[in-house]
């Protein structure tokens, strides 16, 4: 039955089967767009190497001088120190800090 409704609409439609050949082509080439999009939003902490990072302690020190109250910081995988703590007003937060100079990222209040 959905065959012969597609030949009916082809009947109707002259270009609809050019439209059908370039529709997978167009997929492709704006998923190849968004590709170095998603790639730079996920190292957009730091491209220095680990030596010339901070340490843990020394990033949350630096927080904690602007106010932070850290509970929790790692090492995410995307080159950033990742921080749970509470800011002055006492709502929680989950920072994304760049490794070599404490400098926030992004914040996310939770």
């Amino acid at each position: 039955m959905l065959h012969i409704e597609r030949d009916r609409w082809s009947a109707r439609c002259s270009s609809c089967k050019e439209i059908d050949m370039y529709t997978p082509k167009i997929a492709v080439a704006f998923a190849s767009l968004l590709l170095p999009v998603s790639v730079f939003a996920s190292s957009a902490c730091t491209k220095e190497p680990a030596d010339k990072w901070l340490s843990e302690k020394q990033a949350q020190s630096q927080l904690e001088k602007a106010g932070f109250i850290v509970q929790r910081i790692k090492r995410s995988d995307d080159s950033c120190y990742e921080v749970y703590a509470k800011r002055k007003d006492g709502k929680r937060v989950e920072l994304y800090v760049n490794p070599v100079d404490a400098s926030i990222v992004k914040e996310e209040v939770k």
